[in-house]
């Protein structure tokens, strides 16, 4: 009993650590998940992006976003406003408006390649308040009547969290006996791409399209890539629902793919410090990068959802059927190749 105890209590401060530094997609990452959802809205609902103009003169770091759109004008300054909206929460931490545990929704896994007994009632914790908060802030930015400081901060956080939680290391953390307290999500766990520098797991996958090299170039360059590459039409997960209860199931969708990919059911773990670093296998880089990226892009499509939903406004209705809705495509690339 005191043994389960002590992990119990082990894996809830490895969940804790994760409220530190580690953050979900890269500032590169998340500002290609606003202009995504910008690019959508453009199309469907140019009346949430109004709204949303109208909205965040009432930020109150509203001074630093102004600052950031003087070089910009129309659809440009639009999108580059989505884009530092969606990474604000990170540019927060460590300040009067920072919620750590906000980021985080997180479930333990056990590996299977080096397990270690772990009771039920840890395998049913859940670490971090991502869903609570998704839910919260949909409701403040909803409320006409709510301060207009309130509206404007819930507008950010409900922008980042819907791309957070696409990530699967921000919904597990791996418990083994090379990680007795737990991998925290990927943070404690280290890895190595040839020739890059060994990096965090966490970090690996929070840098999937690249880390955070913000200049216009590289994030036009992705968002121009990543549109093409993966166009709504090539999600079949989306269904467009973005209330609390499909933010659920984006959480449960990341749960899975941590376990089916980030940590190969069970059968990947990283290496305890930088210089045993594990180096990332051919099969594993195809599996990451197949779904971070399609993570990322579903990101800004269920971004523009959640908008379209908090802040109705005239919208075009879109062309055909959204896609069905089910469990997680399974013809895709797998961290080792014919794995399920």
């Amino acid at each position: 009993m005191h043994v389960r105890q002590g992990i119990r209590r082990a894996v809830l401060a490895a969940a804790l650590a994760l409220a530190g530094p580690a953050a979900a997609w890269s500032n590169q990452g998340h500002m290609v998940t606003g202009a995504i959802a910008h690019d959508r809205l453009a199309v469907l609902a140019p009346g949430v992006i109004a709204a949303v103009e109208q909205l965040m003169p009432a930020h109150p770091d509203w001074p630093k976003f102004a600052a950031a759109l003087a070089p910009y004008a129309g659809a440009a300054r639009q999108r580059r406003l989505f884009e530092l909206m969606a990474r604000w929460p990170d540019d927060a931490r460590g300040g009067p408006y920072d919620r750590s545990a906000s980021h985080y929704w997180v479930r333990v896994l056990v590996s299977r390649a080096d397990p270690v007994a772990v009771g039920p009632a840890v395998r049913r914790q859940v670490n971090g308040q991502a869903v609570e908060a998704f839910a919260l802030h949909l409701a403040t930015l909803r409320d006409v009547y709510a301060p207009p400081a309130d509206r404007a901060m819930s507008l950010c956080w409900l922008i980042h969290l819907a791309g957070d939680i696409q990530q699967p290391l921000h919904t597990a953390q791996l418990v083994s006996g090379r990680f007795p307290q737990s991998d925290a999500g990927g943070a404690f766990g280290h890895v190595r791409l040839d020739p890059a520098p060994p990096s965090t797991l966490h970090e690996y996958w929070d840098n999937i399209i690249g880390g955070d090299n913000d200049d216009d170039a590289n994030v036009e360059a992705q968002r121009q890539r990543l549109a093409a590459l993966l166009p709504l039409r090539a999600l079949p997960e989306h269904d467009g629902r973005a209330d609390a209860r499909a933010f659920r199931r984006w959480a449960d969708e990341s749960h899975l793919l941590a376990w089916r990919v980030a940590y190969d059911h069970g059968r990947f773990e990283a290496g305890v410090s930088a210089a045993a670093a594990v180096a990332i296998s051919p099969a594993y880089r195809t599996a990451s990068l197949y779904w971070g990226q399609r993570r990322l892009a579903l990101s800004g499509y269920r971004i523009a959802d959640a908008l379209r939903l908090a802040l109705p406004a005239v919208q075009v209705v879109p062309a055909g059927p959204a896609g069905p809705t089910g469990p997680i495509p399974r013809a895709a690339p797998s961290a080792t190749s014919g794995s399920n």
